[in-house]
């Protein structure tokens, strides 16, 4: 929550999504859980980011229909643990 509506209160989502955008769009991936992987290490390289949860689903899954998913939640301390494996 902010006391004021100015951007610069606010954390700038444009360039993290513009990162994420880019990784989905790059290629054909056949698990979700590497594309999360992928997202997560995004996420890990913003200081601002103190905690991350993502899901992420497909559609369809039997024929025309039906929905698969994974969910991620990750604490400060394991995105800490991310970003020292990435450094």
């Amino acid at each position: 929550m902010i006391a004021r509506d100015e951007m610069a209160l606010v954390f700038d989502y444009d360039p993290l999504m513009a990162q994420i955008e880019m990784v989905g769009q790059a290629q054909h991936y056949h698990t979700q859980e590497r594309l999360m992987t992928l997202i997560v290490d995004i996420c890990a390289s913003y200081p601002q980011i103190e905690a991350l949860e993502i899901c992420l689903r497909k559609t369809p899954v039997f024929g025309a229909s039906g929905t698969l998913g994974v969910h991620l939640a990750l604490s400060a301390q394991a995105l800490a643990k991310i970003l020292d494996r990435l450094a």
